[in-house]
């Protein structure tokens, strides 16, 4: 038997075909271009038509096998949201994490020290440009009227599209900022405060509940009607099933477009200082970190700052411990977790004319990691230190930085084998829904050929120096 996982990431559409006994069987992405993704908006229909074909196409290269999968599985991103009309169809485009326009909208309820208390201690998220709750202030101050319209995330507007269901999950909708985190429900003050109704919105489920495959989505993925089809869950979510991290103690550390810092928890903690967000998982909670820049600021460095001229290989030459670098504030898109600082913006300190552009790049490289470390230290302090820590995303093009990574955390990593450990997840829950696995969180994937990352306790005094420049740096820049 197979199962398809069907995903839509912030930037590409991903399919996954697995084989509970081999593994496996092949995968498919699709970047979504300009013309579906632009400044943190993404057209919604065309996201679920692009996602449908790169889907269909992964169906086709195994048409003899296609009679075989037996559920499928969604995954949508943590932080979207859309508005349709009462047909369902899009009258705006998905709002995502990285939306500038709802920034103001945000720095005026901060003003507001106890609004701003009560929406964090009860949703886990902050008043801030990540959480897409806040564009629909944007959009009613652009003049749309949204009293007849339905809210919906891009995972929930595929599960509609297949199945015909108006169907979410309080994991997805946890990362809009929509959700009572103890009673995973709707908050109702929320709601009320963003003048919004309970039945605008989907009706909430989990991966035990499933919908059949309608005709018309039978017909985009090349499939008989009928499979069963789980509702989308979190990409955030379904990484740490993906990787085997939805044990409890288990860390996953994600250093890709952006950066995340996930922990399996058994209850909902946001702590005084409001560094961290909580969401909820497909089970229990997850308690975490998430940082704007990560590769994206690589890839800032390498195309725009000089010009697509070197080679990583060429800048990665650079001997690893040097004193004489810039130091790099990650926040070329704003800050995140600790500070949640919509407008805050980053680059290079203390540089000078002698420094290369090789100098620029590991001190960029460091920049990232120390403030990811910086978080992890506030996720230590209300949890304790993880049992283990499990490395994947982009970051797994370099062993520099992998190493890096081990160095400046001070202890052993596990690098993820698993190149698409989100879309794995939704696997998973397929696999649940096609009633061949009873404990999503017993899946082990490849997390048993997960690479061992030895830190090296020669460095630690280095980068305990570097990473105090970085506090230096980070806390007078805010002053």
């Amino acid at each position: 038997m197979l199962v398809l996982a069907i995903e839509s990431s912030t930037s590409s559409a991903k399919a996954l075909l697995y084989d509970p006994e081999t593994g496996v069987v092949d995968s498919g992405r699709s970047a979504y271009g300009p013309e579906l993704e632009q400044d943190g908006k993404t057209d919604t229909d065309g996201v679920f038509r692009l996602t449908m074909k790169t889907a269909a196409e992964l169906v086709e290269r195994h048409r003899e096998r296609k009679g075989e999968i037996m559920a499928i599985g969604l995954c949508g991103t943590w932080h979207s949201l859309a508005v349709c009309n009462g047909k369902m169809e899009p009258e705006s485009p998905t709002f995502s994490w990285n939306f500038p326009g709802t920034a103001p909208f945000c720095r005026e309820i901060r003003k507001d020290r106890e609004l701003t208390d009560r929406i964090y201690r009860e949703t886990g998220c902050m008043p801030h440009g990540t959480y897409p709750r806040h564009a629909l202030s944007y959009l009613r101050a652009e003049g749309m009227e949204l009293a007849d319209k339905k809210l919906v995330t891009q995972g929930g507007y595929h599960f509609y599209k297949l199945t015909g269901e108006f169907w979410e999950t309080a994991c997805t909708h946890s990362g809009s900022g929509l959700i009572d985190l103890d009673r995973r429900d709707y908050d109702a003050f929320i709601l009320d405060h963003l003048g919004i109704r309970r039945d605008q919105l989907g009706a909430l489920v989990s991966y035990r509940d499933t919908r059949p495959l309608n005709r018309k989505g039978a017909a985009l993925l090349g499939l008989p009607a009928g499979i069963p089809v789980v509702p989308a869950h979190a990409d955030g979510a379904l990484n740490q099933i993906g990787n085997y991290a939805g044990r409890k103690g288990i860390m996953t550390l994600s250093v890709g477009t952006s950066g995340a810092l996930r922990l399996s928890v058994d209850r909902p903690v946001v702590p005084a200082g409001k560094e961290l967000w909580c969401y909820c998982g497909a089970e229990g909670w997850i308690s975490g970190a998430a940082v704007a820049g990560a590769c994206n600021c690589v890839d800032w460095f390498m195309e725009t700052a000089l010009g697509g001229r070197f080679r990583y290989e060429e800048l990665e030459a650079l001997p690893e411990r040097t004193e004489d670098i810039p130091v790099f504030l990650p926040f070329l898109f704003g800050e995140r977790c600790p500070g949640w600082r919509d407008d805050r913006r980053g680059g290079f300190l203390e540089l000078s004319g002698r420094h290369t552009g090789a100098a620029c790049y590991r001190a960029l490289q460091m920049g990232i990691l120390f403030s990811l470390y910086q978080c992890y230290e506030i996720l230590c302090r209300e949890w304790g230190e993880p049992g283990e820590i499990i490395l994947s995303g982009g970051i797994a093009n370099s062993a520099v930085w992998t190493q890096m990574a081990a160095d400046i955390f001070g202890r052993d990593l596990l690098a993820a084998d698993c190149a698409n450990a989100s879309s794995m997840g939704a696997a998973v829950l397929a696999m649940h829904g096609a009633g061949c696995l009873e404990d999503i969180n017993s899946f082990k994937g490849d997390y048993e050929l997960a690479v061992p990352v030895k830190c090296r306790e020669e460095n630690r005094e280095y980068y305990d120096r570097q990473y105090r420049r970085y506090l230096e740096a980070y806390g007078g820049e805010r002053a």
